[in-house]
């Protein structure tokens, strides 16, 4: 069965440089508990801003621009309800509906020379404070990268096998 009953297409708009940090903690001694997470997003007013632009952008590429208007595009979501350079709160509230993290997840063991300064594993990935105890994933990433995730998360892996 097909995700809509209509023919459409998806445009997606991507912040590639998010400043909202959201946090990932224990939730109890017991490892099968699972942790708590929140990813915090859109918690800072430049996210939101880019949000807010990145919707707009789109709409007006989708339901302005010559090339789509042979298509007579309709809007699914966030919705023609949805106001939108008149109310960037309802655009902001629609962009966290709607949004999602894209799956690349970085920094929740980041690289860092102590754990003041937030962190986690040392340059040989090294947990601070526990011996025998590595991460070689792109959770020691200080912050996300421009690009997919895959490359160098493959790069730490092997770095982390010829150390």
């Amino acid at each position: 069965k097909p995700l809509h009953e209509f023919d459409g297409l998806t445009a997606a708009v991507c912040n590639l440089r998010p400043s909202s940090r959201g946090t990932v903690i224990l939730n109890g001694p017991d490892i099968r508990t699972p942790p708590k997470i929140d990813p915090n997003y859109l918690s800072t007013d430049e996210d939101r801003k880019v949000a807010v632009e990145g919707l707009q952008m789109t709409r007006d590429i989708m339901m302005k621009s010559k090339a789509f208007s042979k298509f007579e595009p309709v809007e699914y979501m966030p919705g023609g309800n949805v106001p939108d350079y008149a109310d960037s709160d309802a655009l902001v509230k629609a962009a966290g509906e709607i949004g999602t993290s894209i799956f690349h997840p970085v920094g929740t063991c980041k690289i860092g020379a102590r754990i003041q300064d937030e962190g986690v594993v040392d340059h040989r990935l090294r947990v601070h404070g526990i011996s025998q105890l590595y991460v070689a994933d792109a959770s020691i990433m200080p912050t996300i990268t421009s690009g997919n995730t895959n490359s160098p998360s493959i790069m730490i892996g092997e770095k982390a096998a010829a150390m």
